[in-house]
């Protein structure tokens, strides 16, 4: 027999929101919180699991860094009902006003790939560091695109040496006038994963970039796009 509750007729909704501003500085479970809270207070019919703590099922792409914004991320969420009785407009119209700053949600959707499709994301990195003018910016690109491009990455066994290159599909830094400004293309998928924070690690190590006052510099990550191959993800 099966469980009671898949006996509940529910649907992934996908949610396509940003995150700028303070919420940059919350943690994932955080985020998972406020979503949770934010669904149950615009009256969706969210699915919730069974057990002695249910809870909604609430699955998000690609993993940011907590101190990085983004103006694309996604969020699957299962709520009551089937493609044909959940009216995926009254949602969007639902959720426009988050009134939480920073949380802006700009679509909703069903689904039409799955997370797993995901190759990689677009970013802006921009830097204000003392000396930063075109040359210097010249230099960052150039140490960018070396190859190999090897540096000591966290993973689930230890910190191990990786060759990162392969994992940069594009990148370009120019100078605004103001700051050094990196665009930047890297693997999203879940094998090949690259966290931007590793660009500035390497410059830092290779430009001497963020190296004077720390009052006086900083530099902020902002995720742009989630690609499937050379589309917008869906």
């Amino acid at each position: 027999m099966l469980p009671v509750r898949d006996k509940v007729p529910h649907v992934a909704v996908r949610i396509r929101f940003e995150k700028t501003g303070a919420l940059q500085y919350i943690s994932h479970l955080d985020l998972h919180r406020t979503f949770s809270r934010l669904l149950v207070r615009k009256g969706i019919p969210v699915w919730y699991s069974e057990g002695f703590t249910p809870h909604p099922r609430l699955v998000f792409a690609t993993p940011l860094s907590v101190g990085a914004e983004s103006l694309c991320e996604y969020m699957d969420v299962f709520v009551i009902g089937s493609a044909e009785t959940v009216d995926k407009d009254v949602l969007r119209w639902k959720l426009t006003e988050t009134d939480i700053d920073g949380l802006k949600v700009t679509d909703v959707y069903f689904p039409e790939t799955k997370f797993s499709t995901i190759t990689d994301s677009d970013y802006t990195i921009r830097i204000r560091t003392a000396g930063a003018d075109a040359a210097l910016a010249e230099r960052c690109e150039a140490a960018l695109r070396a190859t190999p491009l090897v540096v000591c990455k966290r993973t689930k066994s230890g910190e191990k040496d990786v060759d990162i290159a392969p994992q940069i599909k594009a990148v370009a830094v120019t100078f605004d006038g103001e700051c050094l400004v990196l665009r930047a293309r890297l693997c999203a998928d879940s094998m090949n994963f690259l966290n931007p924070e590793y660009l500035v690690k390497i410059l830092k190590e290779k430009c001497a970039i963020l190296s004077g006052d720390p009052t006086a510099e900083e530099y902020s990550i902002l995720r742009t796009a989630v690609l499937c191959g050379e589309k917008d993800f869906r």
